[in-house]
């Protein structure tokens, strides 16, 4: 079963697949204060942290965090 969040600022979305992530912690390292632990309880979607966001969800080994565009 699969344990899938979502985050969303109304016009961008971020999931995160718990059981894909491979919790390298890579995350948490560069996006302090956007992802508040390494459980992803709460990730930060303002729409001017979503372009750091997706240029580190392009460093994620699993591919556990994904970006969408809602516009």
């Amino acid at each position: 079963m699969k344990n899938i969040r979502y985050f969303t600022n109304g016009v961008d979305t971020v999931e995160w697949n718990e059981e894909a992530c491979m919790h390298s912690g890579k995350c948490l390292v560069n996006l302090p204060g956007i992802i508040k632990n390494s459980e992803a309880e709460s990730i930060n979607v303002s729409e001017n942290q979503f372009e750091t966001i997706v240029k580190q969800a392009d460093f994620c080994p699993s591919k556990a965090l994904k970006l969408k565009d809602n516009r």
